[in-house]
């Protein structure tokens, strides 16, 4: 798998990412400022998400879905990982809130990073 074919359908886009959390109770979010980092690996910038930060504690397994205007897109599931420092946290910092950047969907500050490690994607055409 090689998310990198699909990086004008997820770099900068926005996508839904679903978690569920303790008590098995669906949420979903919504971000746009995502950007794939490995043939395998997408990170996602957290500006606000509550309850999909504390969901991914407790289980990592999501579901995004991604679509363009055209409704062809991917449903992508993996296991996230949050992180509040380092580089994953530096890299959302640098590349979508450095110098007052302005971008869709964005909070006022950088609470940490989603990185999901994709393990399936399906193709919606």
């Amino acid at each position: 798998m090689d998310l990198f074919k699909y990086v004008n359908l997820i770099n900068d886009k926005p996508i839904h990412i679903a978690t569920v959390n303790n008590e098995n109770k669906p949420n979903i979010a919504v971000a746009s400022n995502v950007r794939i980092i490995e043939k395998n690996k997408i990170i996602i910038s957290v500006n606000e998400m509550v309850n999909t930060q504390k969901n991914i504690k407790n289980n990592p397994n999501v579901v995004m879905t991604i679509f363009n205007e055209e409704w062809v897109g991917l449903r992508i599931f993996g296991k996230a990982e949050f992180y509040t420092d380092g580089e994953y946290y530096d890299f959302c910092y640098n590349t979508f809130f450095k110098n007052n950047k302005k971008v869709l969907l964005s909070g006022k500050k950088l609470k940490g990073a989603i990185v999901v490690t994709v393990e399936k994607i399906e193709d919606y055409k």
